[in-house]
């Protein structure tokens, strides 16, 4: 008889094993994967644009960490960590000149950019396993007034690409200000919310992000 529970034990214990490695360690090595092979496509955009798009680190750093702090489940947070490197991979349409223009836009330049999310969606559903990041890249300028059923991961990345670009090019003073005032029109109230309790817990207020290494570490 004790024999008999042993070997139940022992069977029960090797399913539980079995399992775990199919469905947590098999799907996680997969992503490591597919996160490896998809940071060149950011890497290409940010040489292309001579940095103005396409920088997936340090949105990357942060979006997890706000994802986590929405309690955002697994799943949603590999797709986001995808779609970073992914969202700005349709700027390989838009012409090098436009890209890297010193001047201002015009009108046709204008409406050409603002189409990337959905240039990017479009080649990301090309390409095969990654097809269901798709929807999130084209969402990532989603603005909360017009969708604010769009799933939380949306919102992050928009508010978040807003808050790191304004921080880059300005101050995150500013960003945080701008932010704020977009709280319920341009930006999901809970994602600002997360995303400045991250900020503030990293010590990101007031620091020089232009020139500082603490984001692309």
């Amino acid at each position: 008889m004790h024999n008999i529970i042993w070997s139940i034990v022992v069977a029960i214990g090797s399913l539980m094993a079995l399992a775990y490695y199919a469905f947590v360690v098999v799907p996680a090595r997969l992503h490591r994967l597919h996160c490896e092979g998809v940071r060149a496509f950011a890497r290409l955009i940010e040489l292309r644009s001579g940095g103005r798009y396409g920088q997936a680190e340090p949105l990357r750093t942060l979006a997890l960490a706000v994802a986590q702090r929405l309690g955002l489940p697994t799943r949603e947070q590999r797709l986001l960590e995808l779609a970073v490197y992914l969202r700005d991979i349709g700027m390989v349409a838009i012409p090098y000149h436009t890209l890297n223009k010193s001047t201002p836009l015009t009108e046709a330049e204008r409406a050409l950019l603002a189409r990337h999310p959905e240039i990017s969606a479009s080649i990301v559903e090309q390409i095969p396993g990654l097809r269901q990041v798709a929807p999130l890249v084209h969402l990532h300028h989603v603005v909360y007034q017009e969708q604010p059923n769009a799933p939380l991961s949306a919102h992050l990345l928009s508010a978040l690409e807003d808050w790191l670009r304004l921080a880059r090019e300005h101050s995150s003073d500013l960003a945080t200000s701008i932010l704020r005032q977009g709280v319920g029109t341009r930006y999901h109230p809970q994602v600002v919310a997360a995303i400045l309790e991250e900020v503030h817990q990293q010590g990101l207020y007031g620091r020089d992000l232009a020139r500082s290494a603490a984001l692309w570490l």
